[in-house]
């Protein structure tokens, strides 16, 4: 094993979106080591959402760890979730998250395949 099989979270500069939301790809084929994964956390602002979105072509299963949020997967429904809740996003369904709580959402994500961008 020429890479560490961990990456801590500290450590990885987060991509800020718009509308306010902060990610950190944490491990992907283009970084080494996972070859048919990719993962990563997002920290979303009270307030803000993951606005509508979809992957043609990956599963996404995801990871609550703390805040609030209402999940909605276009044509299946809308949700109310909470800390330690896992979910996921079908294939090419139209999805959003909302934080409708009063602290910052922080999740886990993991795609499989990689999306695109997680590759080289």
């Amino acid at each position: 094993m020429t890479k560490l099989p961990f990456v801590k979270a500290a450590d990885v500069e987060g991509e800020y979106r718009t509308p306010p939301r902060v990610s950190k790809l944490l491990l992907a084929p283009k970084y080494g080591g996972v070859q048919n994964v990719s993962m990563g956390m997002n920290i979303t602002e009270v307030g803000s959402m993951i606005p509508d979105h979809v992957h043609e072509n990956s599963e996404e299963v995801l990871f609550l760890i703390s805040g609030h949020a209402k999940l909605v997967i276009d044509g299946e429904g809308e949700w109310e979730i909470g800390p330690e809740t896992a979910f996921y996003s079908p294939i090419g369904k139209k999805h959003r998250l909302e934080n409708i709580g009063d602290e910052p959402l922080k999740l886990v994500w993991v795609y499989c395949p990689p999306l695109p961008p997680h590759l080289t």
